[in-house]
């Protein structure tokens, strides 16, 4: 069977920011954040996530939240 339409199967999302005050680094923290799907996401029409870090800090929640969002906007975006 022929599929007609290109399908996104998954995407990785790369974020950095200054490392935290305590961290004794002068340099920044990574984030890896992974959009998988066990169909892949066009299929399923949804996403989970795997992080990936040495370190990366948060003052709260919403921090991730905001992350989150933003990804699902992009790849939930049909």
């Amino acid at each position: 069977m022929r599929q007609e339409e290109t399908l996104l199967e998954s995407a990785s999302f790369k974020f950095s920011q200054d490392a935290n005050c305590v961290s004794g680094d002068d340099g920044y923290e990574l984030l890896t954040i992974d959009a998988e799907s066990s169909l892949g996401i066009d299929r399923d029409k949804d996403c989970f996530f795997v992080l990936k870090t040495e370190a990366w800090s948060v003052n709260g929640v919403e921090d991730l939240e905001v992350l989150f969002n933003r990804i699902r906007q992009v790849v939930l975006s049909k």
